[in-house]
């Protein structure tokens, strides 16, 4: 039988319930919650086990979207369709070129 786990908010609402893991979802971006804000519990059939305090973490910054029109250049941590956006963004012919690698080529230094 798998575990089931439930998060709550410190104030009793439950936030998630099911396998591990969870996710915590719907704090904003670059936020700091404390030790304590969520408290975790196992599920055992109707019964819950005594609340454990989730500690401090810091919730993720903001992805920076890749802009194709923007003057910063792709790298290989770039997509394929991103840099094939940027090079026609900049106006620069990739006609018959399709490996990453060969794309980056393109990508004046």
């Amino acid at each position: 039988m798998v575990d089931t786990f439930k998060i709550y908010k410190k104030d009793g609402t439950k936030v998630v319930e099911g396998p591990t893991p969870l996710s915590i979802t719907g704090i904003a971006t670059n936020t700091a919650v404390a030790t304590g804000d969520y408290q975790a519990v196992r599920v055992a059939g109707d019964l819950e086990s005594a609340k454990v305090d989730i500690p401090a973490f810091t919730t993720l910054a903001e992805e920076a979207t890749f802009d194709p029109e923007g003057d910063v250049k792709p790298t290989d941590a770039n997509t394929v369709e991103e840099i094939k956006a940027w090079l026609t963004a900049h106006s620069i012919d990739f006609t018959g070129v399709t490996l990453k690698a060969d794309l980056l080529a393109l990508v004046p230094a």
